[in-house]
């Protein structure tokens, strides 16, 4: 029972975190028990349970009296992510550079590339195709908790990206492109600072960029 339980909790939480960061339940929106209970289908305790877990994860947020909502996007909320970003990417990134495999890294660019050539800048796609290469950074360097610890805040991360996506504009994709090039040109040469320094500038021309829009 208890197993079937969890598993109800789990189902619940997927269902929901998707939603959330795919913006199909927007910032600000109520998540009422009952009704969330009625469409999924389900008793009230495993939506219940699902929603402390994703309040704890900060995609939503529990206001007295009046209930549980999706928690808002605030400038303040983009700052942090993308400080934890920084700190953590940067050190990883340099470390990672005594790993990385070279045939590897140029595999991935051609990939990249690839995509790039296949699909608009300003798609999707090619967002989707620029966080392939910082998971590749993590998986490079070979720590499984941080590893944990990098997917949840990117959950974070594609959340903000695909709420903000309306307001974007293809100037920043052919940045963004060209930065990550650099990115991979940096990790083939084995250079640690050259790879730590693209992707602080990555990472900060990205934030003032969203500043900018917000």
């Amino acid at each position: 029972m208890k197993r079937n339980a969890r598993s109800k909790k789990a189902v619940v939480y997927e269902n929901l975190k998707n939603r959330i960061i795919n913006n199909l339940i927007k910032p600000g929106e109520p998540l009422n028990e009952g009704s969330l209970s009625k469409e999924l289908k389900i008793s009230k305790t495993p939506v219940r349970e699902a929603l402390q877990q994703l309040e704890k994860e900060g995609f939503v947020e529990n206001i007295p009296v009046k209930g549980a909502f999706v928690s808002k996007i605030s400038v303040q909320d983009i700052r942090e992510l993308f400080e934890i970003r920084e700190i953590l990417e940067c050190e990883v990134i340099k470390r990672a550079v005594n790993k990385v495999d070279p045939a590897k890294v140029r595999l991935l660019r051609d990939r990249f590339v690839s995509s790039e050539s296949e699909n608009s800048r300003s798609a999707p796609s090619h967002f989707r195709s620029g966080d392939q290469i910082h998971t590749f950074i993590f998986e490079t360097f070979g720590n499984r908790r941080l590893m944990e610890i990098y997917k949840r805040l990117q959950d974070h991360v594609v959340r903000n990206r695909i709420f903000f996506f309306d307001q974007s504009h293809p100037g920043r994709s052919e940045e963004s492109f060209k930065e990550h090039l650099e990115i991979l040109d940096a990790l083939e040469a084995k250079d640690p600072l050259r790879a730590e320094q693209a992707v602080r500038s990555h990472l900060r021309n990205s934030l003032e960029y969203l500043k900018k829009i917000l």
